[in-house]
């Protein structure tokens, strides 16, 4: 192989490696700020005169506009390898959050026979989320009529002030049993649930909408929201829905960002196996 051509492939090689770290530089710095220095640039050693640095500048500027795909393809790969590192941290955070993703006394928990389940489905959702909306019915699904999953409902409103409200109020209902009545008809409703329509869905299921607002403002209840914000970040969920699936003896955990129908159902039979 021609020595211009091997300089050629470990600069390319190089100038790759070095634009994903000014990449990943630049995203580094606060919004709105550049990072200036006022120490003096070195120029970087290499095995190459100034002259052969230049000539392989021009033939990697050269090669680089012949072929853009390159470039386009080297962030596919670089983006793709974020994403898995992201999956990677969710699962094992997930994993050493387990026993607080399953306590009961921070969520609410629902199936055909929960105590008999072998897989738990933990859902982090947002009432004006319209992929949670399109959701439910396969989470009602579960509810209903698979006696090996017990789905955990675990409030995350992110995406309206009204949303916490709303979360508010629906854990609430647990101590009337009227949790998945508040839960599913919200999901159901289209609109913003402002105030008075939480409080209307809440008298139809025949609730104290008073004495829900006092167990709220006695602080427990926010406070339980504000453990599944910490257990989000601590996984890097940012969005909703979000499932969790594990197999309750610890042998299979995955986390499905989105609402993908598929991939839930293979993940929760994947689950199920790994017992």
């Amino acid at each position: 192989m021609p020595q211009h051509k091997i300089a050629t492939g470990a600069a390319l090689a190089g100038a790759l490696a070095l634009g994903a770290l000014a990449v990943s530089y630049s995203n580094a710095q606060p919004d709105g700020e550049q990072a200036v220095s006022t120490a003096p640039v070195e120029k970087p050693k290499t095995s190459f005169s100034d002259l052969q640095e230049d000539e392989i500048g021009m033939l990697v500027r050269a090669y680089l506009m012949e072929n853009p795909e390159v470039i386009i393809e080297a962030v596919n790969a670089y983006s793709v390898k974020q994403r898995m590192a992201e999956i990677d941290r969710a699962k094992t955070e997930a994993a050493a959050s387990l026993p607080m993703l399953l306590d009961p006394s921070t969520s609410f928990i629902a199936g055909k026979n929960p105590s008999a389940a072998k897989v738990a489905v933990i859902e982090l959702y947002d009432y004006h989320c319209g992929y949670c909306k399109r959701a439910a019915g396969l989470v009602k699904e579960m509810v209903e009529k698979d006696a090996a999953v017990k789905v955990v409902f675990r409030e995350l409103p992110i995406l309206k002030e009204e949303s916490g409200y709303a979360a508010e109020m629906a854990l609430a209902a647990r101590e009337d049993g009227k949790f998945l009545d508040m839960h599913f008809d919200m999901l159901e409703s289209s609109g913003v649930l402002t105030k008075d329509r939480v409080d209307a869905l809440a008298r139809k299921h025949g609730l104290d909408v008073a004495k829900m607002n006092a167990a709220i403002e006695s602080g427990a209840i926010p406070n339980m929201i504000e453990t599944n914000h910490q257990l989000a970040a601590q996984m890097g969920i940012d969005g909703t829905p979000a499932f969790i699936i594990a197999s309750l003896d610890g042998s299979y955990i995955d986390v499905v960002s989105g609402f993908d129908p598929e991939t839930i159902a293979a993940k929760i039979e994947e689950a199920k196996a790994a017992r």
